[in-house]
Parts: structure tokens; sequence; C-alpha cells
């Protein structure tokens, strides 16, 4: 019975053994039995060919055998650990047979045998999971890397707008260090910011997808606007969503584009006013002619007149009313900054002062006048009619602004350096140059403009006003066009409205501003004159004043017959008064012909056109002078008596 007991027990641990060996030997990992000093007893085939061994080689080394230096020396901690724990983990190296070295992660554990204390110890080789992880950690400093050079803040948030991931770009914008991973939008934003970033994530998560441009301050305190994509990154159906975000900086587009509207509109309002500039040059030709005849038959009419009698106080009423029509067509002429300029060195200060009287009757009763001159105030070459419109327009319109109640306006001369930066912020700036600029600037505690009267302030027939025309600050930018500088308009609602001229300063000292008390009734002249224009009424008119005064003068109506005229009588004729629009040949080509005749013929343009569109045609060719229409005869003298020695 003993003897069957024992069979039956050494036939069971015989196959119980078979199956363990069975088991070990089928094992993917390598497994050693190892005495504690480290001697191999025995192993699996795994371990054979992690290891390169034949089974033979194997046994009787030592772990050390197997073990790289730099991990020798953790031999005794290891050891430590497996008598004092039972077991021991670690990750490391083994030395196969050919010196090549293999990732393992090995676990061993002391186990009680007959023959005494063993050490069971499972070695796995990890060479593809470290494969894995050398290539995910490449791909992860590909992904830094990449995301790290690209021009703009990218950062992955949790659902709760908490930071998981900041760019290069987003830590230098915003001082975005490690202590914002974690932290929410609340926490690394002004509240506004705040709110209106979480606004939008909450819509890219609802939505998947949204796109919005949103201002923030940066980390240097500034101002910058940023074009955002946001996505949502999808999880495992039990987990909550990412959100994904790209922000790009285009606040230098923004202002590009700013720059580039704001151009656009200086373009389009100096082509309304280039446009406006032809209708008003063809009006003020034809319109002009017809005042010439008004005009002229009423100062014939003075001279003819007695000084008592009662029809001289309606002749002044004539010309009065003649000069003021005439100036309607120089002011449409201004409004496109083509006006006629009598340039002369003056002081803005003296123009003003000449003006406090008329400035102060011509506003209203609730307003005060302060006036703030700069005492050495440099010259500027202007005309100082222009000038006063200037002042007259922009006084006129701060009164308007106080809208019946009490305020100031205030008149202020300066000087200023003004480099192209400033000036290239000013209205309708054409590439002024770097330099001193003198300025007025009239300034109201008035109502006030909002932005859109602000964009069309300058725009010709634009007005607030229920009785205005629209003209008063289009002329006033024609005029300072005209003078080569600009303007600077500073608004705001219920504070109030800043106009601040610049006109570039020169040197020397001003010229007078009395003007000319020469008589009309100088003494006669004698001379031989060709007046030439295709208008009968100039014609006749001209040669009535002329010869009142001692000329002689002779008729032609058209380019051909004066210069027919001219090569047979030039040796007699003193001077030409030519008119620049004619039918079969214009005054332009008549006068070039005539010099042919004589070289040194004098010539007198005059035409209804300005003065700078007229001369400008004849630059370097030698022609005597302009006289623009409609004028009176005291004027036709004086430019006779300048050009004839």
């Amino acid at each position: 019975m003993d003897t069957n007991n024992r069979m039956l027990t050494e036939q069971a641990l015989k196959e119980s053994e078979e199956r363990f060996r069975t088991l070990v030997e089928a094992s993917m990992d390598a497994i050693f039995l190892e005495s504690l000093e480290g001697d191999v007893l025995d192993c699996n085939e795994a371990a054979c060919e992690m290891l390169g061994y034949g089974k033979d080689e194997l046994i009787g080394l030592n772990v050390i055998d197997l073990l790289p230096e730099n991990f020798q020396h953790l031999l005794p901690e290891i050891v430590g650990k497996l008598l004092s724990d039972g077991g021991s983990f670690m990750e490391g190296e083994n030395i196969r047979k050919d010196g090549t070295t293999v990732p393992v992660e090995t676990r061993a554990r002391v186990i009680d045998t007959p023959a005494g204390k063993r050490v069971v110890v499972y070695v796995r080789d990890i060479s593809r999971r470290k494969q894995s992880e050398k290539e995910l950690s490449e791909s992860e400093n590909r992904f830094r890397s990449f995301m790290n050079q690209l021009p703009g803040a990218v950062f992955l948030k949790d659902s709760d707008s908490r930071y998981i991931y900041v760019n290069r770009f987003m830590r230098e914008a915003f001082n975005a260090d490690d202590s914002w991973i974690g932290k929410s939008t609340l926490e690394c934003f002004s509240p506004e910011e705040a709110q209106a970033l979480i606004r939008n994530d909450r819509s890219a998560l609802n939505n998947e997808y949204s796109v919005d441009t949103q201002k923030v301050v940066d980390a240097k305190g500034e101002e910058r606007c940023f074009q955002t994509h946001k996505f949502r990154i999808s999880k495992k159906e039990d987990e909550k969503f990412m959100l994904g975000g790209i922000a790009l900086d285009i606040t230098e587009r923004v202002s590009a584009e700013k720059a580039r509207k704001k151009l656009e509109e200086q373009i389009q309002h100096t082509q309304k006013l280039e446009s406006l500039g032809v209708l008003a040059g063809g009006i003020a030709h034809d319109f002009n002619n017809i005042l010439m005849a008004i005009l002229g038959y009423a100062d014939l009419a003075l001279l003819d007149t007695a000084p008592g009698s009662p029809a001289v106080s309606s002749l002044h009423e004539i010309e009065k009313a003649t000069r003021n029509a005439a100036d309607l067509s120089k002011q449409m002429l201004a409004y496109s900054g083509k006006g006629t300029f009598q340039v002369i060195k003056l002081n803005i200060n003296e123009i003003i002062q000449n003006m406090t009287h008329l400035l102060e009757i011509s506003i209203s009763k609730n307003a005060v006048i302060k006036y703030n001159l700069y005492d050495d105030l440099p010259s500027i070459n202007a005309d100082p009619s222009q000038i006063r419109q200037i002042i007259m327009n922009l006084v006129t319109n701060a009164s308007d602004a106080m809208n019946r109640t009490s305020g100031v306006i205030s008149i202020t001369t300066n000087e200023m350096e003004c480099d192209m930066a400033y000036l290239s912020t000013a209205y309708m700036n054409s590439k002024l140059p770097d330099g001193k600029y003198v300025y007025l600037e009239v300034s109201d505690t008035g109502c006030g403009m909002d932005e859109e009267t602000l964009s069309k302030l300058f725009d010709p027939f634009f007005t607030t006003k229920s009785t205005g025309r629209g003209l008063g600050l289009s002329a006033v930018l024609g005029i300072i066009r005209g003078h080569g500088g600009t303007v600077k308009v500073y608004s705001e609602l219920g504070k109030g409205t800043s106009f601040k001229i610049f006109i570039p300063s020169v040197e020397g000292e001003p010229e007078s501003l009395a003007v000319s008390t020469e008589s009309e009734q100088d003494a006669e002249r004698k001379g031989t004159l060709l007046l030439v224009d295709d208008e009968s009424s100039i014609r006749d008119i001209g040669k009535t004043m002329l010869e009142k005064t001692g000329y002689t003068v002779i008729l032609s109506s058209d380019g051909r017959e004066a210069l027919d005229i001219f090569r047979e009588r030039h040796k007699e004729i003193d001077c030409v008064i030519l008119d620049l629009t004619m039918p079969h040949m214009d005054g332009e080509e008549t006068f070039r012909e005539m010099r042919r005749v004589q070289n040194d013929v004098c010539v007198i343009i005059s035409s209804g056109y300005n003065k700078q569109d007229v001369t400008r045609r004849f630059i370097g060719k030698g022609l005597a002078g302009f006289i623009q229409k409609p004028y009176r005869l005291s004027e036709l003298i004086a430019k006779l008596k300048e050009v004839i020695s």
C-alpha cells in the first residue's frame, strides 16, 4: 500500500514538473533560476534565444556576466531588496553573447526549494517598446519643434478651458510659462478678455469649429489683434472633449487694411475733387466771360457818371454783386485745391489779429474766443485771403457746434517739427516732407462728431446743418492742399472738436498786408494793343475801357485772325491781350506762332481759368503776364503798366 502511494506521488510530481517545464519552455519571456549569489542554475529556451547562448553556456554564468558595466553597480541594491522584500523590479539591459545589448524588464522573486532559497528571474525583451517609446519621443519632439516654429499661438485646453499645452510663440507673447498648464483662461487673462475667450471656447466645443477675431493685450502691454481658429478634439466616448486652437497675429494686417482703406478713401475723395475741379474750371471760364462784360460796363458807367449822381451807388452794387459772383467761381476752384492764390510771405498771427473784430461779431453770443498766439511764429508762403477764409470757416463751424450752449473757441498758433510718421496720420496726406511746420488750431467745446460724420467731413456737399451747402470744409481742405499743407481733426461726442492746420514754415520776415490805393483814374497812357477774344462783348468792353485810358486798340475774334494781324503790324503792337480758349487756334498755339514772328513779343494771357493751371503751360516760354477774368479796368491798367516797359 505504501509503495503504491509513493509511486503515485512520484508520478504526480513528475507530471507536475513536466507541466511546469512545459509552461516555462512555452513562455515568451526569458526565465532564469539563480542562486542568491547570482549564479545561473537553469533557464528556458527563450533565455537562450534572447541572449544568443546555448543552455549549457548560460548555466554556470553569473548575472554580473550578463549586465553592462553601467548597470553592475545596481546589483548590491537589487540583492538587498530581494532579501528584504522577497522580490525586485528594474528596467535595464543585458549583454548578448555577441556583445550587443538588449533592453529588458526584469522581475525577480525569492522562492524556497528543497535545495534552499533560490531566485526566479523573469526577463522580458522590451526592444519593441523602447523603439516605440523612442519613435514616440522623436515624434513629440518634432511636434513641439514644429509648433514652436509656427508664427502664431498654438494651445490645447480641456473642456473647462484649462491649458494643457502652449507653444513658444504663446509663451513669448503672453509670458505663458509652465505655470499656465492646468490654469483656466480666467487666471491667465483680464476678466473682460477671458470672458470673450471662454465664449468662443464654448462655441467651438458646441459646433466643432469656430473662427473669430479678438483683441488682447500682450506681455508688453500692447494691444494685438488675433484671428483665432478653434476646433473640438474628440476623445474616448466616456471622456470629455479637448479644445485645440491656433491664433494668428493679424495686427499688422489689420493696420495695413486700415491704411489701405484710408488711402482708398483719400483717392476717392481726390477723384471727387478732381471731377469737381474740371466741372468748376469749365463753369468758371464761361461764367467769368459773362461777368467780365457786366463788371466792365459797370466800371465804364462809373467813369462816365458824375460823383454825386444817384446812379453811382447802384453801379457800385452791380460791381459788388459781380465781384461776389466772381469770388463764388474762385471758391469752386478752391474746393478742388486749384484756386488762384496770390502767395506772399506772411505771419498767421497778423492775419488773426486783423480779423478779431470780424470773428467776434460772426459767432454766437454764447461763445467766447480765446487766443493763444505764439510770439515768435515763423512765416509761411500763403495767400492772405485764403488763410482768412480758412479761419472764418473754422471759427463759424466751431460756433455752430455750441448748439446754443455756452462754450469756448480756442485759436492757437505755434510751430512744430514734424516727421513723416506723424504727417502720415494727417488727412489727405500726400507724403509731405519732414521739417518745420506752422500750425493753426481752432478748437471748441461743442457737441463733437461721431465716426460716420468724421469720415464724410470733407466730402463736397456734405453738411449737418439744415441751411448748409456742404462746401465750407471742402474749400478749407482744397486751400490747405493748394498751400502744400495738411490737416488733423480730433473730435469726441459731447466734448468738442479740434482742427489743426499744418503749413510748411519758411525763412525771412513777412511782407506787409497793406492794400494798394492806386487810383483807377491813372494818367493816360499811349501804345497799341492787340485784344484777342472770341466773345464780342469782351472785345467791345475791352476796347472801350482801354481807349478811355489812351491806348490804341486793335481787335481780333480768334487766333488765326490775330496771327495774320500780328504778322502785318507786329512792329507797332506793344502788347497782345490774348484769350486762352478760342476756336480755330487757341491762345497757346497763337502765342507760339507769334513768338516765331517776334521772339520777344509781349503777351498777357486772359482766361476765366485760374492762374496756376494756365501759367504752368507757359513756363519758360517768355509769357509776360496773366490776368483772370473778370477784371476791372484798374487791374488791367496795372498789369499793362507792369509788363510794358
